[in-house]
This record gives structure tokens, sequence and C-alpha cells, in this order.
């Protein structure tokens, strides 16, 4: 079964790269490929791999995988030549039953506790009669004393079962091997998440290690509708992936979407969920994320119900959710947290952040360098006044400026964690002073940096702001370049490429495309009252759609109730 479904995995691999069914290579440049190429490069959905010579991975078949025959000697030979060849490979001899056997295992990895109880237990036991067809399941019914105790016969499985932690019982005559045990390696506690900081609600993070990511989301959501699906990826290093629905809320199409593009990507190893992502989108070119990386509890929460799905990766805290669209990225769980006013205004708050960081070095280019009559005559008075014995350009200005404060951001984000607030502060005042009294820059322009580089970290997702500040770089270019006419050029390509994308069939600007006006108005630019958003996303085709009851006035609990009736006078005491 297992090598079937392998082949299939390799089959769709293929198939998604662009290299099944190849047929004739001149086949595929038709007129239609090359309008689509012509009209948007970066939209590859409709496009089919024309590099027929792409080598094609190195997939292994399990049905050509070694099994084991019963000798023993055979059989610690080729784990001793593959997996064996490493300092920390342990074999542990004993007998069972008369019969020679041997653990062998990773001593960095595997529980030592674990092995010498098993070891004990094995040589200790009594045993009956019995025949070599029946010892395996006479130990793991009676004798193994821990958990997790499975037969294989593949040695391509053993060998990847040694790298989990696992001890693996060898014994002479037998054509299976009995691995049991799990892995030793401690995990860090859990902390607050340090890029997604919030004023109020849970402030638990993910972590490295799956099993707790996920025992976190049971604890979190407990539902029984929440479901989980492990895969494994990389076939040098088989990484766990997990992925985390609600299967009676989240559109089966987009489940079945997400499991079979994990399924179809093979590498030997996998990375981080970094790695996962940029194999599993729809658009590989685009500079928008089209997942949203999270590390926080509350905000996986809030998704999942909502219809999405999460993707964790063994060894990442960061977990994805998908699809992912352009309004995901304006709002948080903190949200939910205060009432409508405040979360509107602070939705507001990142909207008009987002503009001035895009907007605000390039019409300072703009107005100054090419249209300084289109400004208030107060304004273009002080301006020239600043810039006096300024021997650059605005637009060499900014430039400049822009890569200073790039630098500083990069010097602060590396450095520790102590030193590195203490970079970002005195870089920015020092040098920004020295260049002012320099006379290299002017002070406005000082206030309109350091106005956007405050601005960009107002957005709570810092892929969307590494994004916003590689399209500040292609406005400030299309104003140098252009003047205004450059700025409204790169607005029309931006947008036009921005509605062009989708993220697992859904449409990159929904709701901003108008078709789900109510997702657009009451969740989305706006922040209605809870009680009142008794629906959920409708862009998102969920099987469910209702998450809230028809809004009613509370009433008061009938236990609560004062009790109507005669009064009846009280007992004197008697002296």
């Amino acid at each position: 079964m297992r090598s079937i479904q392998d082949q299939r995995h390799a089959r769709l691999l293929l198939e998604y790269i662009g290299l099944g069914n190849l047929g004739n290579p001149h086949e595929r440049t038709v007129k239609g490929e090359r309008a689509v190429l012509l009209l948007n490069p970066l939209n590859r959905r409709n496009y089919k791999h024309r590099y027929t010579d792409r080598p094609k991975p190195k997939v292994p078949d399990y049905r050509d995988a070694p099994r084991i025959t019963g000798n023993l000697r055979h059989t610690l030979k080729y784990i001793r030549e593959t997996a064996g060849q490493s300092d920390d490979f342990v074999v542990r001899r004993t007998v069972v039953k008369e019969l020679e056997s041997v653990i062998v295992y990773y001593q960095t990895v595997a529980d030592q506790r674990q092995v010498e109880t098993v070891m004990q237990a094995l040589q200790d036991h009594q045993y009956p009669r019995l025949s070599v067809k029946e010892l395996p399941f006479y130990l793991m019914r009676r004798v193994i004393p821990i958990g997790n105790a499975i037969f294989m016969d593949n040695l391509w499985e053993i060998r990847e079962a040694l790298s989990r932690g696992v001890l693996v019982l060898l014994i002479d005559g037998l054509n299976v091997a009995v691995t049991m045990g799990e892995r030793k390696l401690p995990h860090r506690a859990v902390e607050p998440p340090l890029l997604e900081s919030s004023t109020r609600g849970p402030q638990v993070g993910f972590i490295e290690n799956v099993d707790v990511n996920v025992g976190m989301m049971r604890w979190a959501l407990t539902s029984d509708a929440l479901t989980v699906k492990e895969l494994q990826v990389g076939y040098r290093s088989r990484n766990r992936v997990a992925v985390l629905y609600e299967h009676d809320v989240a559109n089966p199409n987009l489940v079945d979407t997400v499991i079979k593009r994990i399924q179809a990507v093979h590498l030997d190893k996998l990375t981080g969920s970094a790695t996962l992502e940029q194999r599993i989108v729809d658009n590989h070119w685009t500079v928008f994320p089209l997942t949203r990386a999270t590390s926080r509890v509350d905000n996986c929460v809030k998704e999942v119900g909502q219809g999405k799905v999460l993707i964790f990766v063994d060894g990442d805290p960061s977990a994805l959710l998908v699809p992912g669209t352009v309004m995901d990225f304006f709002q948080t769980m903190e949200d939910d947290q205060h009432n409508w006013i405040e979360a509107t205004v602070v939705r507001w708050l990142r909207m008009i952040a987002f503009v001035l960081a895009f907007y605000l070095p390039a019409l300072y280019i703009a107005f100054v360098d090419f249209n300084p009559e289109l400004m208030p005559q107060t304004l273009a008075l002080a301006i020239a006044q600043s810039r006096e014995g300024v021997p650059f350009n605005a637009a060499t200005e900014v430039v400049i400026m822009q890569v200073v404060m790039e630098i500083i951001r990069e010097a602060a984000l590396r450095m520790p964690k102590v030193m590195g607030q203490t970079i970002g502060i005195v870089g920015g005042l020092v040098l920004g002073q020295a260049a002012v009294e320099a006379g290299l820059v002017s002070n406005i322009l000082i206030v309109i940096i350091a106005l956007t580089a405050v601005s960009i970290f107002v957005l709570p997702s810092y892929e969307f702001s590494t994004t916003l500040r590689l399209l500040m770089w292609t406005n400030i270019l299309g104003a140098c370049i252009f003047g205004f006419y450059g700025i409204m050029l790169v607005v029309i390509v931006i947008m036009f490429h921005a509605a062009s994308l989708k993220s697992f069939g859904i449409s990159y600007l929904e709701p901003l495309s108008g078709e789900h006006w109510r997702d657009f108005f009451l969740d989305g630019i706006l922040r209605i009252p809870l009680p009142m958003l008794d629906k959920r996303a409708a862009h998102y085709h969920d099987q469910d759609v209702t998450r809230d009851a028809d809004y009613t006035d509370p009433v008061q609990h009938p236990m609560l109730e004062v009790p109507r009736g005669p009064k009846f006078p009280r007992k004197r005491r008697q002296t």
C-alpha cells in the first residue's frame, strides 16, 4: 500500500512541476500560453514547465527496499553499512529464548532509561514453550514494558525509525523487527511569541515540537471536529508535517488541495515551514505572502474556526494558515479582545500606516524634484529652506537615507536582544542628527524617513511588513524616473498583479473585490460588535457558515430570579 502511495506521490510531483506527460516540447509553446505569459509573466497558474531537461527527484521506491530475511548477521551487516557508520550508533547484544538478539539505536536521541528497562525485561523473563512464529507477539504482549511497539520488516523504514530515536530489536530466525520507544530530546518551554506581541488575550506561542503544538491547539480548541492529518516530507530526512482543520467547517476542496500539494513535494530534506510554503503556493514569483505565518495559538484558533487549514512543520515554531488574503494581514485575534469601536480604529490606523509607508517617500521625490508648484506655498518655502546647502537632489536624499535605515534595521534585528535596541535608537538619532548638521540631507526628510520606518511595523505581520518595504522601494524607483506618472504606473502594475493572484483557489484581494461585500464591511474595514457577527466569512466557502446564534438581549437566568409567592413570617426564637 505504501509503495503504491509513494508512486502516486511521485506522479503528482512530476505533474506539479511540469514533467508529467512531456510529449513533444514544441506543442507546449502554443499561442494561448504565450498570451498568458505576455499579459502576466508573474502568474504561472496556467503555465506548464517548458524546460524538459529539468532533473527529476530521486524518489526511492519502497518495492525495491530490502527486507529482513531472518539471518541476523546479514541484517546487522546491512544496518552497519548504512545507518551504523555514525559514532553514536550502538548495538546491545542479548539472548531472547536462547536466540541471539540485538538492540540497535542512536544513543544521542534514544532514551537510555528505556534501553536499560527493555534489556532487563528481556533477560529476566521466564519464557514458556513457544514457536518462532509466536515469539514476536508474545514479546509485545508480555515482555516489552514500554509502549509504541510495532513490527517492521522493511529495512528502509527501520533506518528511518532509528533516526527518530526508536529502539529496534532484531532476533535471529525472525523475519520481522520489533521497534519501540520514542526520542528523548528535550524541548524549550512554551513562551510568548517574539514577533507578535499583544496587550490582551493569551500570551502563548508555538515551539519547535510538532506534538506539543498540536496539543496546544487541542487544549485551546476543545472540539472533536478538529482533525489532524500527519504527513512526511523528504526522502533523506523524513520531516513530519501536521495538517489541522475542522472537518465539518473547512471546505473539503481546500483540505484536499493542501494535502495533495504537500504530498507532491519531494525533496531531500525539509528545513522549515518557509521551505514548504514556497513549494505549495500558487505563484512562486510574487512578492506578496500567499500564506499567513504566525506563532500565536489564539490567531490559529480563530482562523481554523473560520474554515482555514493550519500547517505545522516539525522543528519550526511558525505555523502556516491557508488560504491567505490581503485583509488577513491587517487583522489579529487582539481585535476581538476589545470593543468594536477600538478594534475598528486600530484597523484604520494600520491601513493609514500602510498608505504612509508606501507613498510618503515617493511623494516627497515627486513634489520636490518634479512638480514643486503643486505644493502649498508655505510648505514649498519650508522645504526649500531646509534643503538649502544640500548637495543632492531629493531622489538621492531619499535613497541614501532609506539605505541607512535598512542597514540599521537589519543590524538591530541580527544583534543580540539587549544590544539591538541600543543600536536602533543610537544609530537612528546619531546618524540622522549628524547628517542634518553636515548638510547632507534636510531635516524634513528625516521626519519623513522616521515616520515611514515606524509605519512599516504597525502591521501585525512581519512577512507583510517586509513586502511593504519592497513595494516602497518600487514606488521610490518609479518616482525617481517619472515623478507622479511613475507612482501611478507602479500602483497600476501592483494592483494588476495582486488582482491576478490566488491563494489555494481564493482571490488574493478577497473581500476587496466587491463580490462579498458583507465580509468587506462587517469584518473588514470595520469590526462590528461580535454578537452580530453570526456568520463566517463567505469568501472561504465553508461547509457550516453559521458561527453564532441570532442576537438577542440578555435576560436574567431563571436560577437567579427572585422567587415570587406568599411571604411566610419568620418564626420567633423561644427563650
